[in-house]
C-alpha cells in the first residue's frame, strides 16, 4: 500500500502503525498528491491511503487521477474534519472509504483491509452527513427534471400514467402519432426514464396527475 500526507510527522507515525501488520506492506509513500499519482504509476498499491486536505493538489482531485489510471486501486481517505461537500467529491472521485483522523489504530487496520478486499465503507461519523447530502441533491434532481417538462409534455405524461397508447394521445390532443411519440421519446430521455411504467409511476410521485374529482 501507499501512504500520502504532506506532514511527514503523519506519514512516519502511519508507517509505524501499518508496517508491523505481517499481511500490509508500505511499498511507497508521497508528500503530494501529484507525487501520488507518480509513485501509484511506478509501485501499483493495491491501497491508497490519503489525506485530503494538501498543498497545491488535493487528495480528491489525486484519488481521481489515480483512479482514471488504475481502476482497481483501492483510494482510502483521511481528513481531520467530517466535512459533507468533501465526502461526497471523495466518493465522486472513486474513493473507496473515508476515514477520520481521529479513527483508532484497530479501526484504521479494518478499514485498510476492508478497503483491500474491495469493500466500501465510511467512518460512522460522517455516514449521516453524506445520507442527508445525498438526500437533498436526489431531491433538487427531481425538481430540475419537473422543471424541464414543457405543457405539453405534461400533458402527454399524465396521459402516459393514465395508460394511453401513443395514437390515444394523438387522438386526445389533436396531433399526430409520431408527433406523440416524440414528445414520449423527449419525456423519458429528460427524466432519464427507459419505460413508459417508469414516466408513469414519476408522474404520480411529482404531482403531474390531475386530482379526482
Amino acid at each position: 500500500m501507499m501512504v500520502v500526507d504532506d506532514h511527514e510527522v503523519v506519514r512516519t507515525g502511519l508507517r509505524a502503525i501499518l508496517e508491523p501488520e505481517d499481511d500490509i506492506e508500505v511499498v511507497a509513500e508521497a508528500p503530494s498528491a501529484v507525487e501520488a499519482a507518480r509513485q501509484a504509476d511506478a509501485h501499483q498499491p493495491n491501497v491508497v491511503l490519503m489525506d485530503v486536505r494538501m498543498e497545491g493538489m488535493n487528495g480528491i482531485e489525486a484519488c481521481r487521477i489515480i483512479k482514471n489510471s488504475h481502476p482497481d486501486m483501492a483510494v482510502l481517505m483521511l481528513t481531520s474534519f467530517s466535512e459533507e461537500e468533501a465526502v461526497t467529491s471523495a466518493i465522486m472521485a472513486g474513493a473507496s472509504g473515508f476515514l477520520l483522523k481521529n479513527v483508532g489504530r484497530a479501526e484504521l487496520l479494518k478499514a485498510i483491509r476492508a478497503v483491500g478486499a474491495g469493500q466500501s465503507l465510511l467512518d460512522p461519523a460522517v455516514t449521516r452527513s453524506v445520507i442527508d447530502r445525498y438526500a437533498k441533491l436526489l431531491e433538487s434532481e427531481r425538481d430540475r427534471a419537473v422543471d424541464a417538462i414543457s405543457d405539453r409534455e405534461r400533458e402527454v405524461i399524465t396521459l402516459v400514467a393514465q395508460g394511453m397508447t401513443n395514437r390515444q394521445i394523438a387522438e386526445q390532443l389533436v396531433i399526430s402519432e409520431n408527433t406523440a411519440r416524440n414528445h414520449v421519446s423527449r419525456i423519458l430521455e429528460k427524466l432519464n426514464l427507459t419505460r413508459r411504467s417508469e414516466a408513469a409511476v414519476f408522474a404520480a410521485q411529482h404531482g403531474l396527475l390531475p386530482e379526482d374529482g
